[in-house]
C-alpha cells in the first residue's frame, strides 16, 4: 500500500522592508526632537507608553515632513497599482521613546489605518541581517489564530523577528498583530509609527473574488 504525506508551512501576508542610509542625517534629528519632546514633559524615564509618545511627529518639524514624504513614496511603492487608492491626506503617525524595561504590548494597528509602517530611528542592527534577534526585537505575529489559543507540541509561535536599525522601515498590513520585546539600552531607542489609508472601491471584493 502505497500513502503519500504531504505539510506546508502557511502563513500568507506580505512585508516589506525599505533602508535608507544609516547615516541619513533626518533619523537623527527627528529621533532628537522625540526625546526632547518627551523629557520636555517631564515623561522621559516612564515606561508607560502613552508618557513616551509624540503623537503627529511627522508635522512637527522639516526633518518629520521629509521622512513623511519618503514614507508616503514607499506606501505607493508597496501597494503598486492600488496606490491609485492612497489617500493622500490620512497619515496618523506618532513616535515613540522607549527607555530600558520599555516594551510594546501585541496589538494591531488596524483602527488607525489599512497599511502600518515602523520606521526605525535608532537601533544596534547596523550591518546585521533583517530578521536576526535585535534589541529590542519587534516582532510581526502571525495573524491566524487566537493569541490564547493552545498550541500542539510541534507548534511553535510564528512570528518574525526584526532586527532595529536606523532608517530601517518595515510595511504590513494593519490588520498584523505586532509586538516589541523589553529594551536593554541604556540611550532612548525612538522610531515612529505611521499608518495610511487605503480608500478601495465599494463590493471590490466580490468584483475581485465572485
Amino acid at each position: 500500500m502505497e500513502i503519500r504525506s504531504t505539510s506546508i508551512d502557511l502563513w500568507p501576508t506580505r512585508v516589506t522592508f525599505v533602508e535608507t542610509p544609516v547615516d541619513w542625517v533626518v533619523n537623527r534629528q527627528l529621533a532628537d526632537e522625540a526625546i526632547a519632546t518627551v523629557e520636555a514633559n517631564g515623561s522621559g524615564s516612564m515606561a508607560n507608553a502613552a508618557k513616551r509618545r509624540v503623537r503627529g511627529i511627522l508635522e512637527q518639524c522639516d526633518a518629520g515632513q521629509t521622512l513623511k514624504a519618503h514614507l508616503f513614496a514607499c506606501a505607493r511603492a508597496v501597494l503598486g497599482p492600488w496606490a491609485k487608492y492612497l489617500d493622500p491626506d490620512h497619515c496618523e503617525n506618532r513616535a515613540l521613546v522607549i527607555t530600558k524595561g520599555g516594551f510594546i504590548s501585541t496589538h494591531k494597528d488596524s483602527r488607525e489605518g489599512d497599511l502600518t509602517c515602523v520606521h526605525f530611528l535608532t537601533g544596534s542592527g547596523s550591518g546585521q541581517p533583517v530578521n536576526s534577534v535585535g534589541n529590542p526585537r519587534f516582532v510581526i505575529e502571525d495573524p491566524s489564530r487566537y493569541f490564547d489559543e493552545g498550541r500542539l507540541p510541534y507548534e511553535s509561535r510564528h512570528g518574525y523577528s526584526v532586527n532595529p536599525r536606523p532608517g530601517l522601515s518595515v510595511f504590513f498590513p494593519s490588520h498584523i498583530p505586532h509586538n516589541q520585546h523589553p529594551y536593554e539600552g541604556s540611550a532612548p531607542h525612538v522610531q515612529v509609527v505611521a499608518n495610511f489609508r487605503v480608500n478601495l472601491p465599494v463590493a471590490i471584493e466580490e468584483r475581485l473574488f465572485d
